[in-house]
């Protein structure tokens, strides 16, 4: 019996040290985002959770911008997406983004990092709600020009849940 106790405290203390070490929190707060696939730090199995705290401790900007689905000119706050997958030590070449009505777009994860990429989760002042495209809505940084071509429709997912690394 005592070696049963021992045999599960150590194989829980196992399976601890690498969420530990890793070093992501588990979230306290209602979960907005969900981190799959090739990447290093979890605090789930398998996974990383975020609740908005954990986003807000990531690199946080404010950027005034232009996008094909609003009028003049706007502004978002929220992590970079580059900061996230630092965070989750993301290890792989795609990324596949899901919304919450489960539409899907997979796109290269350099992308994040060459595009100024933000999650953003305030829009002018205020946390955006799903009926605003939130709680998150991946933002590329674009010109009026820019946005008037629609570069980055297709990536930029609102209602954001889950993103997958994969190779």
């Amino acid at each position: 019996m005592l070696s049963k106790v021992l045999t599960t405290l150590f194989l829980s203390m196992a399976c601890a040290v690498p969420v530990a070490a890793a070093g992501l929190a588990a979230p306290e707060g209602r979960v907005l985002l969900t981190v799959s696939g090739a990447i290093g730090a979890m605090n789930a199995e398998d996974a990383a959770r975020f609740d908005r705290a954990m986003l807000e401790a990531l690199e946080w900007r404010e950027v005034e911008t232009f996008t094909s689905f609003t009028e003049g000119p706007q502004v978002f706050a929220g992590p970079t997406l580059a900061s996230l997958l630092d965070a989750v030590q993301a290890d792989g070449g795609t990324l596949t983004v899901t919304a919450l009505n489960d539409y899907a777009v997979t796109f290269p994860a350099e992308m994040a990092s060459e595009h100024a990429v933000l999650l953003a989760m305030d829009h002018s002042g205020r946390p955006m709600r799903i009926r605003e495209k939130g709680p998150i809505w991946i933002v590329f940084p674009l010109s009026e020009a820019e946005a008037a071509s629609a570069p980055f429709d297709n990536q930029m997912v609102w209602q954001l849940a889950k993103i997958h690394v994969g190779p």
